[in-house]
């Protein structure tokens, strides 16, 4: 019977830390889910969210900047029209 490796989150969220921290890459840490903390990195143009799950696994979603829009005032208001309650 093979033995299961069990991942420490833990271990893993310092291992990421160290990372951005040697890189000088802006992050905060922030715990919305239940099985999660996450980093949330702000570089220039992206965001990341970066999740450490409880057992160790790493989710990452990477959100990237469309660029300076042309009329910004109609970009603001296309945003609260399309987000309103």
């Amino acid at each position: 019977m093979p033995m299961e490796m069990k991942v420490n989150m833990f271990e893993v969220f310092k291992s990421i830390k160290m990372q951005l921290d040697s890189a000088n890459i802006y992050y905060d840490t922030k715990s919305y889910r239940d099985d999660a903390f996450s980093f949330l990195v702000h570089v220039p143009g992206e965001y990341w969210e970066i999740d450490v799950r409880e057992d160790g696994s790493v989710d990452v979603e990477v959100f990237k900047s469309e660029g300076v829009r042309d009329e910004p005032w109609a970009a603001i208001e296309q945003l609260v029209e399309d987000h309103r309650d």
